[in-house]
């Protein structure tokens, strides 16, 4: 089985680390120790980074050896594409390789980090599963064998999204000429596999008290951690753009903004900010712009978008508005929080509780954006607009409680 240098799905603890980046912890008598080392994709050996305790030299290096790598399986990708048609017909293209030219080409289109994240781990998983078998010999069949392998261990969702992930990767093959256009594909042709919604709505009360769990935790961790969900609830945006919101606009952001709408890459995403007494988003996942004022009030908390942003405000300097407020691990006063600590801090209030979720999986952070869409949509806001959705029926989706709460009838 040949190797991809796209790296296994990773634990919760190493989500913000790159691909093929491992950690070993290790006692010694100076101490604990960390020493860093890098898979290589082609051989699957680990080898050392050479910088124990070094997390920002690790990741340095290890980006600098997934270019490589990736640039290399990319070239062969392209070696085979200049092969004359009969030769091409004859050797056929190795599902892997072409997989992996995908996954480069897939980062340089604007992609939101957690989409990346999670159709990295989907055609890994079809790497897995088909490794260099030529691509024309791929058929129907074997994609439904893939698909099944998921729902007979109730992964619908995840195969319905691995699915989806293999209908893009034959559009490139016909893009790029590896398959004839009359060529079946064979994901698309594949039943969708059906997958019912298992995860629980959030409602008011639930959130109150998960609320009223966090400020707990606060005294520990940081009173991040109720902001963070506040600042969900009032404003109805993601976790990944409220993360890097910022109190004003800073000199970095004009050429941001300006690599954005070139399309070109920059070293950050055009962060949202506070000016003129709106809050502005430029959301990561859909590129929507949405301008939030400041005197927006949540009725049902009775509490403003200005009020919770002035709550985000702390005697520590800091640009960002989740910020830590005191050294947490690695991270300093004044750093911003993690995307994943914010889920973690949540489900971590959520569970210290005594609420049950009976036949469903517990709301997750994210659930916060439907809870929001709904009480909004009670004051009679345009919450399409506000979560920054292109058509209305994703709104529909939010606006659904999941027979969490009862519909009352008008006499």
């Amino acid at each position: 089985m040949k190797s991809s240098p796209v790296g296994r799905p990773r634990s919760a603890g190493r989500r913000d680390l790159p691909d093929n980046l491992i950690p070993h912890r290790r006692k010694t008598t100076a101490g604990d120790v960390t020493y860093w080392y890098w898979r290589d994709p082609r051989d699957g050996v680990q080898k050392s980074l050479r910088c124990p305790n070094d997390r920002a030299t690790a990741i340095k290096r290890a980006r600098e050896l997934n270019a490589i790598v990736s640039k290399e399986m990319a070239t062969r990708v392209v070696e085979e594409i200049a092969l004359s048609p009969h030769k091409r017909a004859a050797s056929g293209t190795p599902f892997n390789a072409f997989a992996v030219h995908c996954l480069a080409q897939f980062e340089t289109r604007g992609f939101a980090l957690n989409t990346l994240r999670t159709r990295k781990s989907l055609i890994n998983a079809a790497i897995r599963w088909f490794e260099d078998k030529p691509m024309h010999e791929i058929g129907v069949p074997d994609m439904a064998q893939l698909i099944k392998s998921y729902t007979d261990r109730g992964k619908n969702r995840y195969a319905q999204a691995l699915r989806a992930a293999l209908i893009d990767v034959w559009k490139e093959a016909y893009q790029e000429g590896l398959l004839p256009a009359d060529h079946p594909n064979p994901a698309e042709i594949a039943r969708r596999p059906t997958a019912k919604v298992n995860r629980a709505r959030l409602t008011l009360d639930a959130f109150n008290i998960i609320l009223g769990s966090s400020k707990v935790l606060a005294e520990r961790r940081g009173v991040w951690m109720p902001n963070s969900m506040l600042l969900a609830l009032v404003t109805g945006q993601r976790r990944e753009d409220l993360v890097i919101a910022q109190f004003r606009k800073g000199k970095d952001w004009q050429a941001a903004w300006e690599a954005y709408q070139e399309g070109r890459k920059h070293k950050i995403h055009p962060y949202p900010y506070i000016e003129d007494g709106f809050f502005w988003v430029i959301q990561q996942k859909t590129g929507a712009l949405v301008k939030i004022p400041l005197s927006l009030r949540l009725e049902a908390l009775d509490i403003s978008v200005g009020d919770v942003i002035e709550q985000c405000r702390s005697p520590i300097a800091s640009r960002y508005l989740l910020h830590h407020t005191q050294p947490f691990g690695n991270a300093p006063r004044g750093s911003r929080i993690s995307i994943d600590k914010v889920s973690h801090a949540f489900a971590d209030a959520r569970d210290a509780t005594d609420l049950t979720w009976p036949g469903r999986t517990p709301p997750t952070y994210h659930e916060i954006r439907s809870l929001a869409e709904r009480l909004y949509k009670a004051q009679g806001v345009d919450t399409q607009a506000l979560l920054g959705h292109r058509h209305a029926r994703m709104t529909e989706v939010y606006a659904d409680p999941r027979q969490a709460e009862w519909t009352t009838v008008a006499r």
